[in-house]
């Protein structure tokens, strides 16, 4: 048995996640949980995503700008996706849904999240409908960033005329919103 501190690999692997692998994002935010008291389950979570890593290490993301493509952002959520009726009501972080979004820029990704959403949603709907405004929360200082860049005649992908953001969600109640 190897000896290895929860934390400090915790922490590597959030540094990986933030910046070549968003594969990773949900299994490094489940296993971070569990930094305070972590068990021996989730020191076998972390060696398992360890070797994933390992077994997969000459993959990554592929940036292949598209010219035609402009900013666009890819929202879900997970609703109550942990909620688990024994430890409920001593753990009330299992009735919380998951944001996941990912924000692209000429089809390359820029931003991406995982994370437990801060109030408790009631129902499908409201979410995806606050998975949606999580992620367009990001967008709007990168369309800024944009349009300064422009403004200061870089050159910058942009679809004619202007800068604009496609919103892409499965929810038809949170695209009614």
């Amino acid at each position: 048995n190897r000896s290895w501190h929860y934390r400090a690999i915790i922490g590597k692997l959030n540094f990986i996640e933030k910046s070549t692998r968003p594969d990773i994002a949900y299994a490094t935010h489940q296993c971070a949980r569990f930094s305070q008291e972590p068990k021996e389950s989730h020191a076998k979570a972390i060696v398992h995503l360890v070797r994933y890593l390992q077994y997969t290490s000459d993959q990554g993301l592929i940036l292949d700008p598209k010219k035609d493509v402009a900013l666009e952002c890819f929202a879900d959520a997970d609703f109550s996706g942990n909620w688990n009726k024994i430890t409920a009501p001593h753990d009330p972080s299992t009735a919380k849904s998951r944001t996941g979004y990912i924000i692209q820029y000429a089809a390359c990704p820029l931003l991406w999240a995982s994370k437990l959403q801060t109030q408790i949603a009631l129902s499908t709907t409201e979410a995806e409908y606050i998975a949606l405004s999580s992620a367009l929360r990001e967008v709007i200082p990168i369309i800024e960033l944009l349009r300064e860049m422009k403004s200061k005649s870089i050159d910058v992908f942009t679809t004619s005329p202007k800068i604009y953001c496609k919103a892409f969600e499965d929810n038809s109640g949170a695209l009614e919103l």
